[in-house]
């Protein structure tokens, strides 16, 4: 039976893609062994002698302490990386012979890898309505703090779930830009919700959202994974116009887009109006996700690349 250790990042969004992928090479009959980043050690590895090494390429990552790992690690085990988009994992790395690389952006096609997801993860039963408009996420950039600005101009009241110090940052330079004054930033300081730690938590959070959104990503050039958590949850999703999302998903029946904010708030006031047709869109979203966003299909693509034959479940 094949060997696979399974490096997992510190922050949450990267260990649940590595757990992700993890299991899918259990439930095709790999030996798994899981290790946290820090907990790596060059002797015990050596011992355990892996024939393959899968790892994610976090941005909270400890980069040099990694790449001086990986440098370690014997020839006899191939080494897949995983990242967000090119450029991320240190050249001295893939470049050698027994790496192979993948990209969720950027990159030649045969480095592309579409995100995936466990849908058992974030399997959820819809209880009641408790939140109206819903942002999951750092909201601390520029194209995300005018949208959020609009939003509470318009519906005083929305909900956004992030780590705290991404939050306050976000309220800080919404008040230095003056985007919000007075009352209005009053409002946007009590959207906070806080931080969701489990899939289980964001998943309910997600159904039983009336509407939720995919902001702007400076440069993203591969869709957003939060549309896939939402839509895996049952929750219904209106995210910015983009190619690749039109490509995964049939517009206006399996999720919803947004072309500017004009855009946006016609549409978020349609859908809180009929919010039976969002039900029917979400229901669609979900089983589209689940049908073409497996981390199995992902692990058979990468093995027959590795070993150049298909495996079967």
């Amino acid at each position: 039976m094949d060997k696979v250790l399974v490096i997992l990042p510190d922050d949450n969004k990267g260990k649940y893609i590595a757990k992700g992928y993890s299991n899918a090479f259990k439930d095709l009959s790999y030996f798994v062994i899981e290790k946290k980043i820090y907990d790596l050690n060059i002797d015990e590895i050596q011992k355990i002698s892996p024939h393959l090494i899968f790892c994610y390429w976090s941005s909270s990552m400890n980069k040099v302490e990694l790449t001086n790992f990986l440098h370690n690690i014997s020839e006899g085990s191939k080494i897949i990386y995983l990242a967000e988009a090119k450029g991320e994992i240190p050249d001295e790395l893939i470049k050698k012979e027994n790496s192979f690389t993948y990209y969720f952006e950027g990159g030649k096609a045969k480095n592309k890898l579409l995100p995936a997801i466990n849908i058992k993860d974030y399997k959820t039963k819809f209880k009641q309505y408790k939140y109206g408009i819903t942002f999951a996420g750092n909201p601390a950039c520029i194209e995300r703090e005018k949208i959020l600005s609009d939003l509470i101009m318009r519906y005083g009241n929305i909900n956004i779930f992030c780590r705290s110090y991404d939050f306050y940052k976000s309220a800080d330079e919404i008040e230095s830009l003056k985007l919000l004054t007075g009352r209005f930033l009053d409002l946007y300081r009590a959207s906070y919700r806080g931080y969701v730690e489990t899939t289980k938590e964001l998943a309910q959070i997600y159904i039983s959202s009336k509407i939720n959104l995919d902001l702007p990503s400076p440069n993203k050039l591969e869709m957003n994974y939060r549309c896939l958590e939402i839509t895996a949850s049952g929750g219904f999703l209106i995210a910015p116009k983009h190619k690749n999302i039109e490509k995964r998903f049939e517009l206006g029946k399996e999720i919803e887009i947004y072309n500017n904010s004009v855009d946006l708030n016609d549409k978020i006031e349609f859908y809180l109006r009929n919010l039976n047709i969002a039900q029917l869109i979400s229901a669609k979203g979900r089983k589209n996700t689940a049908s073409n966003y497996s981390y199995i299909d992902r692990v058979k693509k990468i093995i027959k690349e590795i070993y150049g034959k298909d495996i079967s479940n």
